[in-house]
């Protein structure tokens, strides 16, 4: 019985993406990422630098606060997972980089 409730919980890989980690945690990520691929510089700490820099990358980020609301990554007005929108700006700046450090 117990075995069926639990089997009954489990969440997709795409809902896991949507509830997975936290802001504090996604924004640390993200800004090592932009940094990392060079639409952020080192001196940029500010939400709105890290907003930009998705921007130039072709992605709209939408930051929630606390711990427990995962950000929301919009490409041409739809919402796209997390890892999608990394790819995303890797293709668009013609730069590859291992996406599971910044996961």
């Amino acid at each position: 019985m117990a075995n069926e409730i639990l089997k009954e919980e489990l969440l997709s890989e795409d809902q896991l993406e949507g509830v997975a980690g936290g802001t504090s945690r996604e924004i640390q990520k993200d800004t090592d990422f932009m940094q990392a691929i060079g639409l952020l510089r080192q001196d940029e700490t500010e939400k709105d630098d890290l907003r930009r820099a998705w921007a130039q990358g072709g992605v709209t980020i939408v930051m929630h606060g606390g711990k427990e609301n995962a950000n929301e990554y919009y490409r041409n007005g739809k919402q796209i997972t997390r890892e999608a929108a990394l790819k995303s700006v890797m293709k668009k700046t013609g730069s590859v980089l291992n996406i599971n450090h910044f996961i």
